[in-house]
């Protein structure tokens, strides 16, 4: 996908700058998470993993979207220890199981409402205690399951993130899913400005609305109502593509 073609990047002195302000940070930040992981966690790993969340930021951190670099490069720093963290299977088995049963219901409900669900309605519509609810939303907090993740093929067997994040597929899956993702990326180019941006932080930089919010520097409602209004546009040409 293809976000603009003009990318206003930093200087060679602005990116000299603020690699040597975070690593001292990076460093604090490892630090303090492995204090509360057990001593099989390979620390240098999760440094490894902060670093190239602060170079990836500096690569595609855009000038011309008028946001904080360091607010938007700490939420990808974090990050990329989270899912380093992820990666390591962290969780017991009980409660990733729970997790992914969890990130079901909140697919399905995203579909359903057009948009990610807010805690209470997931409360309202499913049986999960209300401590859980929170508890899951926490854990998941950094995921990746948002309302685009819909149910897509002409069966609608699969779900959209899938597919998309599929390997190993046929040739004619494969040439499908290259045309989807081009055709996919050219309505999100048709999108304002705004609702872009939102887009791009969201599903493919992985932040929260409320991170989003901060970046932004607009409150978490109206990021969700962009989002929202994004949304509701891709699914329909989505739906027009597979039909």
């Amino acid at each position: 996908m293809t976000y603009g073609v003009y990318q206003c990047q930093l200087s060679n002195e602005e990116k000299q700058i603020y690699t040597d302000e975070f690593i001292p940070k990076i460093k604090a930040w490892v630090n303090r998470i492995c204090m509360t992981l057990p001593d099989t966690v390979d620390r240098d790993d999760l440094y490894s993993a902060a670093c190239m969340g602060l170079v990836e930021s500096i690569q595609r951190f855009d000038k011309k979207q008028n946001v904080d670099f360091k607010i938007y490069a700490e939420r990808r720093i974090k990050g990329a220890i989270l899912d380093t963290l992820r990666q390591m299977d962290f969780l017991p088995r009980n409660l990733r199981n729970k997790v992914k049963k969890f990130e079901k219901v909140l697919a399905q409900l995203s579909t359903e409402l057009g948009r990610k669900p807010t805690p209470q309605e997931i409360i309202d519509n499913t049986d999960i205690d209300k401590e859980d609810v929170y508890k899951l939303l926490d854990i998941i907090e950094n995921g990746q399951i948002g309302s685009l993740d819909i149910n897509v093929g002409e069966q609608k067997e699969s779900s959209l993130v899938e597919f998309i994040k599929s390997e190993g597929l046929t040739p004619e899956e494969e040439y499908e899913k290259q045309k989807f993702i081009e055709y996919l990326g050219e309505k999100i180019d048709n999108l304002s400005e705004k609702e872009q941006l939102v887009v791009k932080l969201y599903y493919y930089e992985e932040l929260t609305m409320k991170e989003i919010g901060e970046v932004l520097n607009i409150t978490e409602s109206r990021i969700s109502q962009i989002h929202s209004n994004a949304v509701n546009k891709l699914k329909r040409r989505i739906i027009e593509f597979y039909e």
